[in-house]
């Protein structure tokens, strides 16, 4: 039987109309139904490792980050796991209600803390309508983050540590902007499903190449440009995803 989770993120208070919009989803719905979806929301303060669901459990509330970054993984039948999709300001964590899931097979935990707007399950299922803006921006995010997961698989089974550890750094460094972000190399390898000591090595190359700085779990990428080359093609994929999709929200609703 599914267990219900409560996150521990703090509240803030119910936004207003006037509060600048800093998620892609909502903000491809200013021109249409935001306002009607305001009350249904509430801002919340995500914290860095928070688990907001846990595998085959209930998902009660979906989240739309806006500094926060979750990361969605997957568990085997052992202890190894790794990250199947990075969910930041351009998506929604919970799109398993968008499909008419009930529960998630996989594992949320916030990568990078920070706000997030905050709607119940229940409330998102009596907001879709047939052809309303709403379905149709998740529908077009849909499209886009499954092809992002299953770049990732791909990503896992054909590329180096090395690379993929570039791919992860590039990720955060695009959420986090020019500064620092905290990680340590356990997290990391977590996301990756690799040892700790092979993302140790990896790291260690790519600060001996003065590509990033790393100090006591504080990351710093340097050069972003020569990082992207030590990168797969599967970072410059995600972008043109992600990209693409913020053009496309802008023409699709601009015709409604």
């Amino acid at each position: 039987m599914a267990v219900k989770h409560t996150p521990t993120s703090r509240k803030r208070s119910a936004p207003t109309s006037d509060v600048p919009v800093r998620n892609g989803i909502l903000a491809a719905l200013l021109a249409t139904e935001y306002k009607h979806l305001l009350p249904k929301l509430e801002h919340v303060e995500l914290q860095r490792d928070e688990i907001i669901y846990r595998a085959d459990h209930a998902i009660d509330a979906v989240y739309f980050p806006e500094e926060a970054v979750v990361a969605m993984v997957a568990t085997t039948e052992g202890t190894r796991t790794v990250e199947v999709g990075i969910i930041g300001r351009e998506g929604i964590v919970g799109i398993n209600i968008f499909l008419g899931g009930v529960i998630t097979p996989d594992k949320a935990i916030v990568q990078l803390p920070g706000g997030a707007m905050r709607m119940k399950s229940k409330d998102l299922r009596e907001q879709m309508r047939f052809g309303s803006p709403l379905q149709l921006v998740l529908l077009r995010y849909t499209r886009a983050f499954l092809a992002v997961i299953s770049q990732s698989v791909a990503c896992c089974q054909h590329h180096s540590v090395e690379q993929r550890l570039a791919r992860w750094l590039l990720t955060m460094n695009d959420y986090a902007g020019p500064g620092e972000f905290h990680m340590v190399h356990e997290s990391i390898a977590a996301m990756l499903g690799v040892r700790r000591v092979s993302v140790t090595d990896a790291a260690a190359k790519l600060q001996e190449a003065a590509l990033i700085s790393y100090r006591r779990g504080r990351i710093r990428v340097l050069d972003k440009s020569r990082l992207a080359k030590r990168s797969c093609e599967c970072y410059r994929f995600i972008r043109r995803e992600y990209d693409g999709l913020h053009g496309e929200l802008a023409r699709l609703l601009s015709r409604k």
